[in-house]
C-alpha cells in the first residue's frame, strides 16, 4: 500500500515565510555578533588616520613596556585641559578604582568603588589608541537615571502662622530611590553607575527595570539599523558599582552637559 502526501499551496507558503524570517533573523543576530569587531576597527582608524597626531607622536612609546607610563601620560593631559572648564566634573579612574568630581582641578570628593567591569573591547587597544582617545576630557551626550536630579518638592504657602504650624513638614531623606545611572560619552562608550548593595525586592526590582529599560532601547536601535542597512554600533560597557549616597551625590552634583576623564 502507498501513501501519497499532498502538499497544500497554503502550507508551502507559510513554510517559506517561515524559513525567510528565520533567514533574517539570523542574519540580525550574526550582524549584533560582528559589531565587536567592526569598533575595534573603527577605533583603530581613527587613530592610525590621524596623520597630526601620528607624526607629533613620539616614537619611544611605541614599546610595550611604556604602555604604562603612556596611559599616565594621557590621563594627566585629560586632567589639565579638563582644570580649564569652571564647573564640576568626573573622573573615573579605573586603575585606582576612584570615582572623583573636580572643579578647576581641584577633587572636592573622590569615592572608592566596589566592582569594576569593563568591556573585553578595551583589552585589544594599543597604549598608542588609548592615548589618542583618553588623553582628553570626553563630552557626556546623554544621561540616563533611576533616581530624580533635582528633588523638588511643591508646597502651597500657608495663610498665616497657624496654618503653618498645622502643616509643618520635613522632608524625609529617608525614603530615596535606588540609584542607577547610564553614561554615554564619546566613541559610543556607556559607563554604568549602578549601587552597590540591592538589598531589598523593591532594588532588585528597579535594577531590573533599568536594565531591560537599556536592552530594548538597543535592540530598537540595533533592529532600525538593520532594517535601514546600516552598520550596527556596538557600545563598549564599563560597569562600576559604588555606595549609594555617594553615587546619588555625584549625579546631582554634575551639570547638564558634563565632561569625563576616563582612565583605564
Amino acid at each position: 500500500m502507498i501513501l501519497k502526501l499532498k502538499v497544500f499551496p497554503g502550507n508551502t507558503w507559510k513554510s517559506g515565510l517561515l524559513i525567510l524570517m528565520s533567514l533574517v533573523l539570523f542574519s540580525w543576530f550574526v550582524s549584533i555578533g560582528l559589531a565587536p569587531y567592526g569598533k575595534i576597527r573603527e577605533l583603530h582608524h581613527l587613530v592610525d588616520t590621524d596623520t597630526v597626531f601620528m607624526e607629533k607622536f613620539d616614537s619611544v612609546f611605541y614599546h610595550p613596556e611604556m604602555s604604562k607610563q603612556l596611559g599616565e601620560k594621557g590621563f594627566k593631559e585629560a586632567l589639565l585641559r579638563l582644570s580649564d572648564n569652571d564647573s564640576i566634573q568626573l573622573i573615573v579612574n579605573l586603575s585606582d578604582s576612584s570615582v572623583c568630581l573636580s572643579i578647576r582641578g581641584v577633587i572636592i570628593q573622590q569615592t572608592k568603588v566596589s566592582y569594576v567591569d569593563k568591556d573585553k573591547l578595551f583589552e585589544k587597544i594599543t597604549g598608542i589608541q588609548c592615548y589618542r582617545l583618553f588623553s582628553q576630557p570626553l563630552q557626556v551626550n546623554t544621561i540616563y537615571a533611576s533616581i530624580v536630579k533635582e528633588p523638588i518638592v511643591v508646597r502651597q504657602a500657608p495663610k498665616d502662622t497657624v496654618e503653618a504650624e498645622v502643616n509643618a513638614w520635613q522632608p524625609d531623606t529617608l525614603i530615596q530611590n535606588p540609584a542607577f545611572v547610564e553614561l554615554s560619552i564619546e566613541y559610543g562608550i556607556q559607563i554604568h553607575l549602578e549601587q552597590e548593595k540591592n538589598l531589598s525586592w523593591y532594588d532588585k526590582r528597579k535594577k531590573a527595570g533599568f536594565y531591560s529599560h537599556l536592552f530594548f532601547s538597543r535592540m530598537k536601535i540595533s533592529l532600525e539599523q538593520f532594517i535601514g542597512f546600516k552598520k550596527q554600533e556596538y557600545q563598549p560597557v564599563i560597569t562600576i558599582k559604588l555606595p549609594v549616597d555617594d553615587l546619588r551625590a555625584i549625579y546631582r552634583a554634575l551639570p547638564y552637559e558634563p565632561y569625563v576623564v576616563l582612565k583605564l
